[in-house]
Parts: C-alpha cells; structure tokens; sequence
C-alpha cells in the first residue's frame, strides 16, 4: 500500500535550556543576543507574590527597560495591546515571557504584532501548559466569549527555559492541572488524523513520565527530579504538534475556557475522556495507542484511567463542578466548530454531536 509523502517541520527554536538553576542562563542568553533593551512579560502573582521576577529584573541590571506585570489568564486582548504598547514606550529589542500559558501565549503575540520586523524573545515556563512550544497562540476578547488564534512561525522562541525550582512557588492545582493540559498534548498527538511514529513514540512517553511524575510532585512538592521530569514530559508531549495538530479535546477546552473561566489545564481533566470514547469508532488505532500508553485493555478503560488521574491528583471531572451553564453548550459547540476549521477538524453531525458531547460532560 503506497503511503502518502509527508513532511515534518520544526519550530526555529535555536535551544532548550533545562534543569535546576537554568533560569541562571538568561542574561548569557541575553548578551548572546546583543539585547539591551529587555521587557519582561508576566503576571500579577509571579510579579508580587514572589521574589523571582525582582530577581531576574536585577540580574539583567541596565539592559531591563520595563516589565509588564499584569497579564491575565486566558491572555485578554485588553492586556496584549497594552503590552503592545509598552513595547513601544521602553524600545524593548528582547521580550521574556516568564509565567504560564497565558503568559507564553501574550509574549509570543507581541512579539510579531508590536512591531513591523519580529522581536526575539526567550520563554520561561512556570507551569506545564507547553504552549512554548509552538509557534502559535491563543487570546480571548476579540469576541466575547470566545477563544480566538494567531498562527506565525515567528512566534517560535529563540530559547525556552525549564527550571523545576522557579516551579516550587506556582500552585499545586495549577501544576497539577496543566500537567493534565500535557497529558492532554499526548493524546491528541495520537489520536488525531496526522498521527505520526516519531510524536506517537514521544507522545507515549510523556504520557507515562506524567502518570508518575503528577502524583509524586503531589505526595513531594519538593521533588526536583519530578518536577524536571514533568517539564521535560511536557516538551515531549509538545514535539511536533505543528504536524500533527491539537485536535478536539483541545478545541473544546478552549472554547470552555473562554466561556465560563476555566483554566485550560482543568479542562482536559473535563473534556479528555469522554472524547476519547467518542473517537473510537472514528479513529480506533489512535485511541487505543493512547489506552495502551495507559497499560489499560480497552479504549473504555483508558477512558477511566484518564478519569480516575484526575481525580487522584484532586481536579473536577465535570462540566457542573466548573460553573458551566448548559443554556451556553450550544455557544460553545459553535465556537468549536468556528476554531475546528483552524486547526484541520471538524465532527461529522456539528454542532449536535458536540452539545451531546457537552451534556456528557456535564
């Protein structure tokens, strides 16, 4: 049987630097670049609940201009315009993008939108999100309600960071719940129509590396090794998505995220398992590698495997323990289907199948 050609791209990220104390790298990393002008983009809890951004702003010394400190979930278009503007107001030539996934998502828009040639910025993750990784973002605002997205190769990062120790201080549910994003990236990876060996082996793998690392960073917030090795199972989970694309666990959390505030980590703990027993009989093969990477017998036991995770780790599992309206499921599904023609995939039966979906859900 004569197979497709295929061809596998990379992101223009130039290095990935890891483990303990890596945050340490950034100002080589800076003066690499010839940079003397660096913004830092972050958030509010980062920015005043702990010491790290204060930190970094001293060991940058005369090349840190500005610092944007109020970045909110979800990325608010609000808030990327006003970090647009900044841009302009200190002539950054460097951004650092040092938070979570709203953060990550932020830094890398105004990197291509605040001027006409892009800004080089570096990422340092303090969650397990992953949206480093890839060279496209997501933001809230355009529309109420709605998640929309900017894709553009030059929003790949020149450098991304990952430390364990800068993590010690993000919250537990937060780690917990974007670790689950991640397992959430596995699972895509495999059971999507542009399945491929090389982000299958990956994709496995971090699958496996979380199933351990979530529960023993519960037990042991202190555990660096399993803090790294979560980072780095989120970077494989991620490797090569801009091939195989996100697929729709993804699309729907995103759209509940922006439609009732939840963050994107606690979606996948919502939206994973009943879409895996929904593409059973569509992709068969694909759902049952993620199974396997479960060690469970069947798709349907994968299916509680993914389930019985999350409620190990202490996250919601349904859409009523998260605020959802179901008045809104019909919103949501065409939102879901609007961002599906982004991202290659759109159910057969539309929106129906996907407020069916929803109401499993809840």
């Amino acid at each position: 049987m004569s197979r497709p050609v295929r061809t596998f791209r990379f992101p223009a990220i130039d290095r990935v630097v890891h483990g303990p104390g890596a945050v340490g790298h950034v100002p080589p990393i800076v003066d690499e670049l010839g940079a003397r002008r660096v913004m830092i983009v972050t958030g509010n809890s980062l920015a005043t609940g702990t010491d790290q951004i204060a930190a970094l702003e001293r060991a940058l010394g005369d090349r840190h201009v500005a610092t944007f400190p109020r970045m909110r979930a979800h990325a608010p278009r609000v808030d990327v315009d006003d970090a647009i503007a900044l841009v302009g107001e200190c002539d950054a030539d460097l951004l650092i993008g040092y938070g979570g996934s709203s953060v990550t998502d932020a830094t890398k828009i105004v990197a291509v939108r605040a001027r006409a040639e892009p800004i080089s910025h570096l990422l340092v993750p303090t969650t397990l999100s992953s949206g480093e990784w890839t060279p496209a973002s997501g933001m809230t605002g355009d529309v109420p309600g709605v998640k929309t997205y900017v894709v553009d190769p030059a929003m790949a990062p020149f450098a991304i960071v990952l430390d364990p120790e800068i993590t010690l201080t993000t919250p537990m549910d937060l780690w917990l719940s974007t670790g689950m994003k991640a397992i959430d990236h596995g699972c895509e990876a495999m059971w999507g129509p542009r399945a491929h060996p090389l982000t299958d082996t990956l994709a496995t793998e971090a699958i496996r590396t979380l199933r351990a690392a979530l529960p023993a960073t519960r037990a042991a917030p202190g555990d660096l090794d399993a803090r790294l090795a979560s980072q780095i199972a989120g970077w494989m989970s991620m490797a090569g998505v801009l091939n195989v694309r996100v697929h729709l666990s993804h699309t729907l959390g995103h759209q509940i995220g922006a439609r009732w505030g939840v963050a994107h980590g606690i979606t996948s703990g919502i939206t994973l398992a009943p879409v895996m027993r929904y593409l059973e009989a569509e992709n068969p093969d694909g759902v049952q590698k993620v199974a396997a990477a479960f060690d469970a017998p069947s798709v349907a036991a994968g299916a509680d495997a993914i389930t019985a995770l999350a409620e190990s780790l202490g996250l919601p599992i349904h859409l009523r323990d998260v605020g959802a309206d179901r008045a809104d499921f019909r919103a949501v599904a065409e939102a879901t289907l609007a961002a599906g023609h982004a991202t290659g995939y759109v159910p057969t039966g539309g929106a129906d199948t996907l407020v069916t979906l929803l109401e499993s859900m809840y």
